[in-house]
């Protein structure tokens, strides 16, 4: 049979091979684009038992009939494949079709094809961009083994975010993390040509600003006090001082782990961010340039060893938050704001590509009535050296 003229199947016999009791094996052959792929069927009959015409097994096999039934349905699979990739306008190419014939349930449940895609997005995403949508593919597991395509729907998206708030008390954030992961892969389905009853642009999702964690300038003079003093271990020290430049610079810890003495030129850190592709310029204040020394520049500890014991470290402190490496970006931005920053200028610094992004910043300063408003540097109470 012939699919649109790309593609071609056959169902023939193994000729070079004859097994102990005389059968040989059925293959289907399919070529795309001149490219041929034999596929086994795990079925062996006698050359007198396949008749190569109709190319079936005859009624001398005692199984003729399970046999065919699994032929049909080989080829029934093969239809199925070219008639999606014609139907969503996508190239059929002999690799893809071997994926999709040989992972049939990737195309049935949603779980599975996106375990499938994380192998591709492996090869596309930065490190941490990439554990983060595992922890996503995780949580979904979480909440079931099995998810088909045809089940997702409005009222399934409800479900889903009413179970981790109210069943696993996630918060918004988190949530909101979920669904944009969710509706990535949604949107990369659609585009492989699977049909789901709701379309990736329905499934909408929230920002939230007020539950964004950030330290005051006394929770911070808390934990450079420690940082300070005869007690810490250097492990505590080199995560803490990593922590605090951060804090006075809103480095991503993907960029931070990057950096070297070269991207410091005079006053100023200068490099190209690894989430955005995007070229930085960051004005040093003093306090940051405090911890530009060798810890920084020393091979880090993992995100999560380090994201692990700063939650010990708050503790230690007196510190209640919940504080991983992220918080210092927030830490950041919130007390440039509230130092006086202008919006404008700390979404460049943070290097948002809209200012709704940064406008989070100002709610959340917007909301704070009783804080000091003070000068960065007046923090940890330093002044420049003469």
């Amino acid at each position: 049979m012939n699919f649109s003229g790309k593609l071609s199947t056959k169902i023939i016999q193994k000729k070079d091979f004859v097994r102990a009791d005389g059968t040989q094996a059925l293959y289907i052959q399919i070529i795309i684009r001149k490219a041929i792929k034999r596929i086994p069927l795990l079925i062996s009959v006698k050359a007198s038992e396949f008749d190569l015409v109709k190319q079936r097994v005859n009624k001398k096999c005692s199984l003729a009939g399970d046999y065919n039934l699994i032929i049909e349905k080989a080829l029934a699979q093969v239809n199925r494949i070219e008639v999606g990739y014609r139907l969503s306008n996508q190239v059929l190419t002999l690799d893809r079709f071997v994926e999709e014939y040989t992972n049939p349930s990737s195309r049935l449940c949603f779980i599975k094809f996106w375990e499938k895609e994380m192998v591709r997005q492996q090869e596309l995403l930065n490190p941490s961009t990439y554990r983060q949508q595992m922890t996503m593919l995780n949580k979904l597991r979480e909440y079931r083994s099995q998810v088909l395509f045809y089940e997702i729907d409005a009222e399934f998206i409800k479900g889903i975010m009413a179970y981790f708030k109210k069943k696993k008390n996630n918060n918004d954030n988190t949530i909101a993390s979920f669904i944009k992961s969710f509706k990535k892969y949604v949107h990369i389905a659609e585009k492989r040509g699977i049909c789901l009853p709701i379309e990736h642009e329905d499934i909408k999702n929230k920002s939230f600003s007020s539950s964004r964690t950030f330290l005051d300038p006394d929770e911070i003079r808390k934990i450079y006090n420690f940082y300070s003093s005869e007690f810490i271990n250097e492990t505590q020290k080199a995560i803490i001082n990593r922590f605090l430049f951060s804090c006075f610079t809103g480095l991503r810890l993907s960029d931070s782990l990057k950096i070297t003495k070269d991207n410091f030129i005079g006053d100023f850190l200068v490099f190209t961010t690894v989430k955005t592709n995007k070229f930085q310029r960051i004005p040093l204040s003093f306090s940051a340039k405090k911890f530009i020394n060798k810890q920084l520049f020393q091979e880090a500890f993992s995100p999560e060893y380090m994201n692990r014991e700063l939650k010990v470290i708050s503790r230690l402190c007196g510190i209640s938050k919940k504080v991983s490496f992220h918080v210092a970006r927030h830490t950041f931005a919130t007390n440039f704001l509230l130092s006086g920053g202008r919006v404008e200028v700390l979404q460049k610094l943070l290097g948002h590509s809209k200012i709704n992004e940064t406008m989070i910043y100002v709610h959340i300063v917007d909301s704070i009535t009783d804080i000091q408003i003070l000068n960065m540097d007046e923090i940890l109470k330093l002044t420049p050296l003469n």
